[in-house]
């Protein structure tokens, strides 16, 4: 693998997984060999008590994966909650040997590897053994060895977001690649949207991957040409 990346966001719904789509195909685009992750997914279609993952399986549709899609997403849940919550409703482990195997396999296979995340940073996991530890997404992230990448939104309470999430990143000692600004709504054209991009430039501390439009078709050709026009894309080829 020439570089990897786990791709998380300042809260869930902010778009994490057509981001990491656009980046993929935009690498799809300059014929690199791309694959992805979805390492955790709740939500799941149960589906004649097979859990079937939309974005683990939208993922390996946009990477052209021929891989399974356990592999891809080696850890479902059905309820649409936080892993520890589901986990105990649904009485299964989080098996977290799951993810850095399919992880390990999966960066033997492809040049560049996006791993995406569940939610924001501080989503738990699992409860350790002993007190009130847990384990929690930025947890795994240190735990995989990728730089992030972080999503966040264009609309009003992103600079909060956004400076938290970052600098819960540094404070584990975890590499930020950059953010990236993603409109997962239409524009409203509001001034919090006006006026939050020369912002967060200012006070966050890493940069600005670029600003991905909201997108009304998410054909394949599409969301990677759009993809090459919006975002830092050779800073990302170039890895670290």
């Amino acid at each position: 693998m020439k570089a990897g990346f786990f791709i998380t966001g300042t809260d869930t719904g902010v778009g994490k997984t057509i981001v990491t789509a656009a980046i993929l195909r935009s690498f799809i685009k300059k014929g690199l060999r791309v694959g992805a992750m979805k390492v955790i997914e709740t939500g799941c279609l149960n589906k004649d008590g097979i859990l079937l993952p939309g974005d683990g399986m939208f993922l390996r549709d946009m990477a052209e994966m021929n891989d399974s899609v356990d592999l891809i997403t080696p850890i479902k849940f059905e309820n649409p909650l936080s892993p520890l919550v589901a986990s105990r409703i649904e009485d299964t482990e989080v098996e977290l040997h799951r993810v850095f195997k399919s992880f390990e396999t999966l960066k033997k296979k492809y040049d560049y590897l996006f791993v995406e995340g569940i939610g924001g940073l501080m989503v738990p996991l699992i409860k350790k053994e002993k007190g009130k530890s847990f384990y929690f997404v930025r947890d795994l992230i240190k735990d995989i060895g990728l730089p992030a990448i972080v999503v966040t939104r264009p609309t009003l309470g992103t600079i909060n977001h956004t400076v938290l999430t970052v600098e819960a990143l540094k404070n584990k000692k975890i590499p930020v690649k950059g953010y990236i600004i993603n409109f997962s709504e239409p524009v409203k054209n509001d001034i919090a949207e006006k006026t939050n991009f020369e912002i967060l430039k200012e006070i966050v501390d890493a940069p600005c991957l670029g600003i991905l439009p909201y997108l009304t078709e998410l054909n394949k050709d599409r969301i990677g040409e759009t993809a090459l026009q919006s975002l830092e894309i050779e800073e990302l080829i170039q890895g670290v």
